[in-house]
């Protein structure tokens, strides 16, 4: 096992994943070009980032598909310049095996409209940005680049070689046409686009496809079936999780076809807003089929290698699930895996090296519930995000009284054996029990983290067959059980810990207070999801525990009849909590803070003012330490008083499906998830999910130009 798990370690942080992390030579060529080389006070022109693409390898579009990041560019203007929102080409589709992804090959320019002050400074002027972006080909790799672009500021002058690139993206953007009408209707059982228009009339169309803003509209990569007949069209569509339950809302997007008119091939791009539950014609499916490509015309879906997403899924997994280890959401558990180390001191090196691979047993095979269970809502077409099972209440409360059971068991109140994790030098079965469990309590109370790596594996694994799927979910599984299978196959390193002696019952003690200290978190977590209720129907469960441990010390027949007593009652308590309804989740004690809705925040961007939306949970560490770190800063909450910015909070602590859908048409697999929109329009910057004072505040200033 130590030597699977070594060539694991090898070959998924090898050459894949060195190259995933930009070494070697950039895959993509990225500078930053403008259709002036002067500009003058007060009118509006383009600068773009030019991507010269490496051949067989593609970047994305603002809706990557199945999955991917689109590219972004930050610029850095003066005061008083103001730059528009990306104008994106028209993408092509890609096949990745089982998924469909939207994007770009070759080159691609990405025009930003900018607008000079009218009192800006005469003279030359350096434009600096910082881009981002994926580059995929049988590996996906994340880069970057500082670019950067002098303008002189006086009479306005064309540059002829960026003036070319840029007027060709425009050429290739779709365009808008106010005489066509279009609406989407649809469930689960199948979604049909209408459109309507002028603009289809005389014309044979071949490769059409419509490319949705929002991933999960539809399903990516299902055929689109079209029926036309003279100015009217029917788009057969598959429906996406956010879909499945109906098309609760207008729907935009991109329809890319190509058309003869007479002898004459040409490719459009036309801007659709469907307008949700409506039908624009009456055209019959019947006659629909699948489209294949026009003789002449450029075939847009370019296949990919299977096993692109796939390897970086692995070793992002692998990563992030090493990283989870000093997340905090698992200090409660580490405190278990010292014990286990301090007490297994005297153990024989195969016992040792058995428990080991015990305990990461029990986390893989945890992970494979999780993943199963996530599949499972997915299949139902219901969103599928990590951490999810703590909105069980049941779950929060019945994990508050296993960790206050084990403070109890670890401060020597009461003994099953020889303990949770096997007490004393000689262990037994019920170590590797203990060894098992622990396992499987490190990946539930781990769940409300994300670490670092972890969303890209698991936004990729939650699109995945369900082999695929579980198989990211075991490497997610063997990085976190990873370091605790190493000490056990390396018992030299435990000769780092002092000799046995008395120090080890105070040690054993000392641990208790994070389990209490857990114990006590997952009470106020029950608050939030039910009020003071849950919070008292948890404390009797408790209570009731406590009397079951002292009832455990009776002999006799009395003693097992009151211990019995004791369990009913702690079991009833806890099933009070499963029947209550959650309390309606409002914003307290912050009144800057108001609760996140989309027309609060297009209201409010609709007002000039930037926004920062917090999508948060009451059992989510990560979130809290944000909350009270970063968020909690003192510039922080100047730069948001400074430039007016409307604070939202999206309370994920109990289930929401409005959230639910947020969170994934943001790609996030979870909470915590941060986004700051710029004022008056535009698509949000998605920040990482453990923040820092300076990056909120970089973002914010940012948002205001």
């Amino acid at each position: 096992m130590f030597r699977l798990l070594a060539v694991l370690l090898i070959l998924m942080t090898g050459a894949p994943a060195l190259a995933q992390f930009g070494s070697g030579d950039p895959m993509v060529d990225a500078r930053l070009v403008s259709d002036r080389r002067a500009v003058e006070p007060g009118e509006t022109f383009h600068l773009a980032l030019h991507q010269t693409i490496t051949p067989g390898w593609h970047t994305y579009w603002r809706n990557p598909g199945d999955s991917g990041e689109p590219t972004r560019l930050d610029l850095s203007l003066p005061d008083g310049w103001r730059a528009g929102d990306m104008i994106w080409p028209a993408p092509h589709s890609y096949d990745l095996g089982p998924l469909t992804n939207y994007g770009y090959s070759a080159e691609v320019t990405l025009p930003v409209p900018v607008t000079v002050p009218s009192n800006a400074a005469p003279g030359p002027l350096t434009i600096t940005a910082f881009a981002t972006w994926l580059v995929c080909e049988d590996i996906c790799i994340p880069e970057e680049a500082d670019v950067a672009i002098t303008l002189d500021v006086g009479g306005s002058v064309t540059d002829p070689a960026g003036e070319a690139l840029i007027t060709q993206a425009l050429d290739q953007a779709p365009v808008r046409d106010d005489a066509l009408r279009a609406g989407l209707d649809g469930d689960s059982n199948g979604l049909v686009l209408t459109l309507s228009g002028p603009r289809f009339a005389d014309a044979v169309l071949s490769d059409l496809t419509f490319y949705p803003y929002e991933s999960g509209v539809i399903d990516h990569a299902a055929d689109q079936a079209l029926v036309h007949e003279g100015e009217e069209l029917r788009l057969d569509l598959t429906a996406g999780y956010l879909s499945r339950n109906g098309v609760d809302q207008a729907r935009s997007g991109v329809l890319v076809y190509t058309a003869q008119r007479g002898d004459v091939w040409t490719e459009e791009a036309v801007v659709i807003t469907a307008r949700n539950g409506v039908r624009v014609n009456d055209l019959n499916a019947v006659t629909a089929a699948p489209l294949s490509p026009a003789s002449g015309a450029e075939e847009p879906r370019t296949p990919a290698p299977q096993s692109v997403s796939f390897l970086q899924a692995a070793g992002l997994a692998l990563l992030g699930g090493l990283i989870l280890n000093l997340m905090p959401c698992v200090f409660p558990v580490l405190s278990m895996k010292a014990l286990t180390l301090v007490e297994k001191r005297g153990a024989e090196k195969r016992e040792a090296r058995m428990l080991g691979l015990v305990f990461a047993a029990g986390v893989i095979g945890t992970f494979l519930a999780l993943g199963g269970s996530l599949l499972i809502l997915r299949v139902a077409g219901l969103p599928a995000l990590w951490g999810m099972q703590l909105q069980a209440p049941l779950v929060v409360a019945g994990l508050a009284t296993l960790l206050f059971l084990i403070g109890l068991n670890f401060m020597g109140a009461f003994e099953f054996g020889t303990s949770l994790q096997s007490v004393g030098s000689g262990i037994k079965d019920s170590g590797r029990k203990g060894a098992f469990l622990t396992g499987v309590l490190a990946v539930f109370v781990a769940a409300p983290c994300l670490a670092p790596f972890m969303t890209g594996a698991l936004a990729f694994a939650l699109t995945q067959p369900a082999l695929a799927s579980l198989t990211i979910f075991v490497f997610l599984g063997v990085g976190l059980a990873f370091p605790f299978v190493l000490v056990s196959f390396m018992p030299g390193l435990l000769a780092l810990l002092p000799k046995p002696g008395p120090w080890m019952i105070r040690f054993r003690q000392i641990l208790a207070f994070p389990m209490f200290a857990t114990a006590i978190w997952l009470v106020w977590v029950l608050t939030a999801q039910l009020g003071p209720n849950g919070a008292l129907w948890l404390m009797l469960a408790l209570l009731a525990a406590s009397f079951t441990v002292w009832a455990l010390g009776l002999s006799g027949l009395a003693g097992r009849a009151t211990a019995l007593l004791g369990v009913v009652l702690t079991l009833g308590a806890l099933s009070v909590t499963a029947r209550m309804e959650p309390v309606s989740q409002t914003v307290q004690g912050q009144s800057e803070w108001a609760v996140w809705s989309e027309s609060a925040v297009r209201e409010a961007q609709s007002a000039g003012r930037p926004v920062f939306v917090e999508f948060t949970a009451a059992w989510c560490v990560s979130c809290q330490v944000n909350k009270l770190g970063a968020l909690s800063e003192r510039g922080v909450k100047a730069a948001f008083a400074e430039h007016d910015v409307a604070l939202f909070r999206a309370d994920f602590t109990n289930r929401d499906p409005e959230i639910a859908a947020a969170l994934a048409r943001h790609g996030s697999a979870g909470v915590p998830l941060y986004l700051m929109y710029p004022a008056n329009s535009g698509a949000p910057e998605v920040l990482p999910p453990l923040l820092t004072g300076g990056l909120v505040i970089r973002s914010v200033n940012e948002a205001v130009q």
